[in-house]
């Protein structure tokens, strides 16, 4: 896996320079946090590594795993603590051979609806720890009207 990353022109040179597993600590809105984050190169961005079973069907995986929602929380905090606002890229790796690799940049709108989406559910979070409800959002009966 090391080597198909190794391999790949654009995972080669967002892992060419910065930290690994770099720790940020800061207050984001009312919570005190901490993320540690995979890399961390200055001059292009923050970096996530993920392996995957299968490369063709990764872009499901972004969206349905909550990834979107992590690195955007990444790239808040890294912002709050560093005062930059950093470009976000997903760098995967299938687990079997051939070890395919594929980088992901995720685009600065998806990133700033993530990142509301996150605030919400921190004032969300602030309510129910203040109230002592925590609702589930499956209360009500659902209905499944399509295959």
């Amino acid at each position: 896996m090391t080597a198909a990353v190794k391999e790949h022109t654009v995972a080669v040179e967002l892992l060419a320079d910065g930290i690994a597993e770099g720790v940020v600590r800061g207050r984001y809105g009312a919570f005190d946090c901490q993320a540690r984050i995979d890399w961390i190169n200055p001059g292009a961005g923050i970096v996530d590594l993920k392996t995957t079973d299968d490369l063709d069907s990764f872009d499901f995986a972004i969206r349905a795993l909550g990834y979107v929602h992590q690195v955007a929380f990444y790239r808040s905090l890294v912002a709050v603590v560093g005062g930059h606002v950093l470009p976000v890229y997903i760098v995967a790796v299938e687990k079997r051979e051939p070890f395919r690799c594929g980088v992901w940049q995720v685009a600065p709108a998806v990133l700033e609806e993530a990142r509301r989406q996150n605030e919400e559910a921190m004032q969300e979070l602030s309510r129910c720890r203040g109230s002592g409800d925590w609702f589930t959002r499956f209360e009500g009966l659902r209905l499944i009207d399509r295959l």
